[in-house]
């Protein structure tokens, strides 16, 4: 699907430049975080803007973008993608992310009314395991590590900020803020999604949605467990191919045309 891709500037909450990308011909907007395409790289976009781009603005983000070491917390990050939306020209908009945009995601979700719409891929939106992660960056700022199968990386500059980030979450309850979410929302995740850490099993984070499921739709959220499939790499719940269905079905069922 060709369709024209337009730049746009926010400014972040330390006054760097926040880069994104508008894409696509929808009346309604769509708001990427982590796991969706970047802004910095077309090729990322396009199968979105292949699957969704008739029915939606997409607004494609690079985030966090230049290192914020010290200041990257739940509610800069939450204030950030309001900033990016207000750039777009999106009032209200539905948001994905995977990973630490599904986690990202929550937190804007309970900062804003904003959204039409939220679907949480590839972590727990119940007993989320905020604990395991603060435990990941935390070394990923001292030295080389290896997450799932992929090759060692060591950016201690990217590594903190992250810590600064699960630093804000020591104390937050993901159970006790549910009544706050209002706002039609999904939790996705493989059933064979396992953290390692340098080798080793950290998490199981497929297990725990498998675990919480009920008390999940309890609390108003539809969940979709994709058997057999992993958090990266071929068989990773990430993929296009296997979001871009799921998107499509969910918001197409709950955000009005």
């Amino acid at each position: 699907m060709a369709t024209d891709r337009t730049a746009i500037r926010a400014v972040a909450h330390d006054g760097t430049d926040l880069h994104a990308v508008v894409a696509g011909t929808g009346s309604r907007w769509l708001l990427f975080g982590l796991g969706g395409g970047t802004a910095s790289i077309p090729a990322s976009q396009d199968p979105w803007i292949e699957g969704l781009g008739r029915d939606y603005r997409m607004i494609f983000i690079d985030y966090p973008g230049e290192p914020k070491m010290y200041t990257l917390t739940p509610a800069t990050v939450a204030r950030d993608y309001l900033a990016i939306a207000d750039a777009a020209g999106a009032q209200r908009f539905a948001y994905y992310g995977f990973s630490w945009g599904a986690v990202s995601g929550l937190q804007l979700a309970l900062r804003t009314d904003r959204l039409t719409a939220f679907a949480a891929g590839g972590f727990p939106m119940l007993r989320g395991p905020y604990k395991e992660m603060l435990q990941i960056v935390r070394l990923a700022e001292q030295g080389p590590i290896t997450l799932y199968d992929n090759p060692p990386m060591h950016a201690p500059e990217h590594g903190r900020q992250f810590v600064t980030y699960y630093e804000g979450l020591r104390s937050f309850d993901d159970r006790a803020v549910q009544a706050r979410l209002q706002c039609p929302r999904l939790n996705f995740m493989g059933t064979a999604d396992d953290v390692t850490l340098n080798g080793a099993l950290l998490t199981r984070l497929g297990q725990t949605v498998i675990d919480t499921r009920a008390e999940l739709e309890g609390f108003g959220w539809e969940v979709q467990l994709l058997d057999g499939m992993t958090h990266v790499g071929p068989n990773g719940a990430a993929r296009p191919d296997v979001v871009i269905p799921i998107l499509r079905e969910f918001l197409g069922r709950v955000v009005p045309g």
